[in-house]
């Protein structure tokens, strides 16, 4: 059988040895041209295919004149099994589509010599030794080419850098990859991960929202986060439900900034149907068309209501398992809010003046001191009620408590009762002292909120000034009646036995968390936390390990088994942490501070000392809590309600 072995001429910008384009792939090349003679089959190797073996050799010039001869004479010695000749390229076709000079630039023909491409060795890459590349599975294509339109290069950014692994580097090219700096980021960090280190890290999505719907969800989440910081909660579980919640209901693209009392939220719109999976993050703010929603709410009180706190947790949790429409999320907030406190009014009043009656029989105060604390706790609470109907600032209300407290105490003491008048008056400090403030400043410090950390650090302050004032005041009253010194040098907790001191301290405690309106089901959480503290910090007590380092590690202790009460419960972990840390509130060293300071006014030092000790075991204990709250997060992720086991269940 004979077939025709001539091919038709393709474009002499095609060919290696012109060196005017684009190298074709080995397969597609005919570097002899048209017309080949097949017996340079045996001289030469045949054409390696496409990604396999070397390339073709070149034939010696004596074999392509050979060739060129035979180029003309039938194909009837073409054997049909044998691998197909490759045409040579002669003179008379490169004359004829313009790859030499005119005849009168060059005048003598070319050899086939002259024809030999150039090495190709430089210009073919060198195959390595490679590993699949593994892609993310979020990646964002670009659109396909128009028809009859070919694009043989990807769009820049339509994937991440990805780099295939080679062989190993040398000594030289180790060296200069430990000495290169590190890449700056190109992109900010997605908000929906601020959700990795929070019980709703694997929350799932209930739909996608439209700008109608998109509205209504962020005025949804700023109510939830108004209420949170209205009953107590922190800057970064504020942040998380904002975040969890507005993600659950197809609302990602985000921005909140959390201060003192201000929540504002600002949501970019990304709608536009002719973008597509195209549009960046930068595309969408330039985009004059993009729709943009800001909402802002300021928060001008706060109250003790630990119960609504779980709640709204609880409901935060339900949204995020991504069954709960956002109507019924709507009604649930509203129930909560309507909703009144688990006590009355009388029932608190009663448990704050038990709390401060055990408090002072814990430290040892006696009978006596315990019911002076509780005469004084009476008539504290009354003063602060009138004073905050005539909307008296706090640091005033503070001040004439703390100056009621000790005044009484002070007094009765000089009258001839036998009490201690500093333990009375260091059991109705640790009542006074904002623990839940002072936690929640530490907290928001080390979580990274600095503005909200500073403004709740001021209003912490001036709590604190304003019992100080008080106690500087109440000081000043009894010398001026003629009170003689009184002995200040007790420890900071000197009980009069460990036990009896714990078990008055986890009464307190439970009372404590009736106080803060906590649930009668979180009560006993409260006291197991606290009875954990109670044993370390005894048993560093009599190791002599330090008040300081005593305290901390206490603290420490009581934050880890509130964290995994808390998890159990799912509420908030300063439901039960806060209250439980009540035995460890420096009260008597703040007023030893105070009175040496006003009254042995020779010795200043003293009592600064006792102030800056003070503040420390208040700043330890805060710190200790927090720190306890992330030792055991990874021990907690189970106990959550919207584990990643359960999702992955579902």
């Amino acid at each position: 059988m004979v077939t025709d072995q001539r091919a038709p001429l393709r474009p002499f910008a095609a060919y290696p040895s012109s060196d005017g384009g684009e190298e074709p792939e080995a397969h597609v090349v005919e570097p002899f041209g048209p017309g080949g003679d097949t017996t340079l089959t045996g001289a030469a190797r045949p054409v390696a295919r496409h990604g396999a073996g070397l390339p073709a050799v070149r034939p010696t010039e004596a074999q392509a004149l050979h060739a060129r001869r035979r180029a003309g004479t039938a194909a009837a010695d073409v054997v049909p099994d044998a691998p197909q000749a490759l045409p040579v390229l002669s003179v008379d076709l490169i004359r004829r589509h313009g790859g030499v000079p005119e005849p009168e630039q060059r005048q003598e023909p070319l050899t086939a010599a002259e024809t030999v491409p150039l090495a190709t060795a430089a210009r073919r890459r060198r195959r390595t030794d490679t590993v699949p590349v593994s892609r993310p599975e979020t990646t964002t294509m670009g659109p396909l080419p128009a028809p009859g339109k070919s694009s043989d290069r990807m769009q820049r950014g339509a994937y991440p850098s990805t780099r295939a692994q080679g062989a190993r580097p040398g000594g030289r090219s180790r060296l200069r990859s430990m000495l290169q700096g590190e890449a700056a980021p190109t992109a900010p960090m997605r908000v929906v991960e601020r959700l990795n280190a929070s019980p709703f890290a694997n929350l799932r999505r209930f739909g996608e929202s439209t700008s109608r719907q998109a509205r209504r969800t962020l005025n949804f989440a700023l109510r939830l986060a108004e209420t949170m910081f209205h009953y107590g909660a922190d800057a970064l579980d504020v942040e998380n439900a904002i975040i969890a919640v507005c993600a659950t209901y197809g609302v990602e693209n985000v921005e909140v900034d959390i201060t003192n009392q201000a929540v504002t939220i600002n949501y970019i719109a990304d709608d536009q149907p002719d973008g597509g999976d195209t549009r960046t993050r930068e595309d969408v703010f330039n985009d004059p068309d993009t729709n943009s929603h800001t909402v802002m709410r300021v928060v001008r009180s706060w109250t003790d209501n630990y119960a609504g706190l779980a709640e709204t947790h609880q409901l935060v949790a339900d949204i995020t398992g991504g069954e709960m429409p956002r109507g019924e999320a709507e009604r649930r907030l509203e129930a909560i809010n309507a909703k009144p406190k688990p006590y009355p009014r009388w029932m608190v009043r009663a448990a704050t003046t038990a709390a401060a009656m055990t408090i002072t029989a814990g430290i040892g105060g006696g009978v006596l001191g315990a019911l002076v604390a509780g005469l004084s706790s009476i008539l504290n609470q009354l003063v602060a009620h009138r004073l905050g109907a005539w909307r008296i600032p706090e640091f005033f209300t503070m001040a004439a408590q703390s100056g009621i407290l000790t005044t009484m105490a002070l007094l009765l003491s000089w009258g001839g009762l036998d009490l201690s008048p500093t333990r009375v008056i260091a059991g109705g400090i640790i009542l006074l002292l904002p623990t839940t403030r002072m936690v929640s400043t530490m907290q928001d410090a080390i979580n990274g909120f600095p503005v909200t950390a500073a403004g709740r650090l001021l209003s912490t302050s001036m709590a604190f000034l304003g019992i100080v004032a008080g106690i500087a005041g109440g000081i000043s009253i009894a010398g001026y009646a003629g009170m003689p010194r009184v002995d200040v040098s007790q420890s900071a907790f000197d009980p009069v036995s460990p036990l009896t001191n714990a078990v008055f301290m986890l009464i307190a405690t439970g009372l404590i968390a009736v106080t803060m309106q906590a649930k009668p089901r979180h009560v006993l959480s409260t006291v197991v936390a606290a009875l954990g503290g109670l044993v370390v910090y005894h048993t560093g007590m009599a190791a002599g390990v330090g008040a300081r380092l005593d305290t901390a590690l206490a603290a420490i202790t009581s934050g880890c088994v509130a964290t995994v009460l808390a998890a159990r419960h799912r509420i908030p972990q300063l439901v039960l942490a806060i209250p439980a840390m009540t035995f460890l509130l420096p009260g008597l060293s703040i007023f030893r501070g105070m009175y040496t300071i006003t009254v042995e006014t020779d010795t200043y030092g003293p009592g600064i000392v006792g102030l800056v000790n003070a503040m420390a075991s208040i700043v330890a204990l805060a710190s200790g809590v927090v720190l306890g709250k992330y030792l055991m997060r990874p021990f907690v992720g189970h106990l959550n309600g919207t584990s990643s086991r359960r999702n992955r269940r579902r």
